[in-house]
């Protein structure tokens, strides 16, 4: 389903010919996983879409989990009705943020794209981001996962394996978390030294 909103940043990204990055902090990753698989109890697909604020579109700082949107949408596979997109846009709108990518799980240990993943995009945007998780979210590993990016025309580029990570950051915060989180502290460094009392320097006559 497409939406009404402007392009998302991952498909100003696709039109400049980068491919998209997602970065999490592992804590956040395993919250996440650890959250699809009680929603899926063992013996269904659920899913949840990615959200990041326009300015860091690379960072993920909050997740809309499916069946939060639409109670009804796990139903062994998952079947999202429109009223959730409704309810998906009604929270980015409120909170400022876009949605970057989704995820769902797959049971057993396949994670590339099913006839029907491919053909239905959850958001039918260049450049958006899918994620398959194997064995309904209870394997963490993050080179385990899928990683397809969406080119249009129902044309994907996938990352299997390690390769997923040239997309998929898991390894602690996004680098511009960490840029601000350094300027910050040489900051407080040169305030703290610009408090300091100047003593001039004294040598000892003999």
């Amino acid at each position: 389903m497409h939406s009404k909103h402007s392009p998302a940043p991952a498909a100003l990204q696709a039109a400049a010919g980068r491919t998209p990055e997602l970065h999490l902090t592992r804590e956040r990753w395993h919250c996440l996983l650890r959250e699809l698989a009680r929603r899926g109890a063992g013996t269904r697909e659920s899913g949840a879409f990615l959200l990041a604020h326009m300015s860091r579109p690379q960072d993920v700082v909050e997740v809309a989990y499916y069946d939060d949107l639409d109670p009804a949408c796990l139903t062994g596979g998952i079947t999202f009705a429109g009223t959730g997109y409704s309810q998906l846009w009604a929270l980015c709108r409120a909170r400022g943020l876009t949605v970057v990518a989704d995820i769902h799980t797959h049971p057993g240990v396949g994670v590339r794209q099913s006839r029907i993943d491919a053909t239905n995009p959850m958001i039918s945007q260049p450049g958006h981001v899918a994620i398959i998780v194997p064995d309904l979210g209870r394997s963490p590993e993050p080179d385990l996962v899928g990683v397809h990016v969406y080119a249009g025309g129902h044309h994907w580029t996938s990352y299997l394996g390690n390769c997923n990570r040239s997309v998929l950051k898991i390894d602690g915060p996004g680098r511009s978390s960490v840029r601000r989180a350094a300027q910050s502290l040489r900051r407080a460094i040169t305030a703290v030294r610009d408090r300091l009392p100047v003593h001039g320097a004294h040598r000892s006559s003999r």
